[in-house]
């Protein structure tokens, strides 16, 4: 405060010495911002960022560098097109591994599929689809469990089990896409029987390797007859 008064003091005693319009040139020294000791008022150095330097605000990473959609979401197409391919072969066999990459794309593709068919022959039923496919998961859950000695299996490996399993229901639904509700009964009585044996097979084999119950296959296979079966009822019937 003092500083100040005294310019204040001085530039009104100069006032009149350097005519009008004179101009008086304190020597009240600038603030400097530099940390350094001395009047003169340092430059700001501008922050920089971009490729290169570290702290910087955007990302260097291009599009060509990022992984590919179906990789960032966990779809591995590869392994779906190969768990369909065992699936449909009856003569494959089925190993403990089969769990083990266990996914949800390949059965929830499955089921649109499955409810795609049916719209096309006149039928909705895609809740009924999924709100099955939800009881049986849960129940085959608790049931497989129940009866594995070595090792168990999870909700989620058992609901991709189950999914994959019912892919033979899929060509049969299409088939009888041809075929109107109500004629040829005897034609959709062995499309059901086939659907229902095939689809109970696959699971049955995969449950029977995952679990290592070779010589209970008959008690796997039972609450899996009941649930293909539920299936091909919407399906066939």
């Amino acid at each position: 405060f003092d500083r100040a008064w005294c310019w204040v003091t001085e530039t009104m005693d100069h006032g009149g010495g350097g005519g009008a319009g004179g101009f008086y040139q304190s020597d009240f020294a600038t603030p400097s911002y530099g940390g350094g000791g001395g009047g003169a008022q340092q430059p700001y150095a501008p922050v920089q960022t971009g490729p290169g330097v570290s702290g910087g605000s955007y990302s260097t990473t291009s599009f060509e560098d990022e992984p590919p959609l179906l990789e960032e979401l966990g779809i591995n197409v590869e392994h779906i097109v190969e768990k369909a391919k065992l699936v449909m072969n009856p003569m494959s066999k089925f190993e403990a591994g089969f769990a083990d990459e266990a996914d949800m794309a390949g059965p929830v593709v499955i089921c649109m599929c499955l409810g795609v068919l049916l719209l096309l022959g006149g039928k909705v039923q895609f809740g009924q689809i999924y709100g099955q496919a939800m009881i049986a998961c849960v129940s085959i859950y608790v049931l497989m469990n129940l009866m594995a000695q070595q090792r168990g299996v999870d909700l989620y490996n058992a609901t991709s089990i189950l999914g994959y399993a019912l892919l033979p229901m899929l060509p049969i639904a299409l088939i009888k896409i041809g075929i109107k509700s109500g004629t040829h009964p005897l034609a959709s009585v062995i499309l059901a029987m086939l659907a229902i044996s095939w689809c109970t097979t696959a699971a049955t084999r995969i449950f029977t390797a995952v679990l290592q119950l070779q010589n209970q296959s008959v008690l796997i296979a039972y609450p899996l007859v009941l649930v293909y079966t539920s299936f091909a009822l919407i399906t066939v019937f």
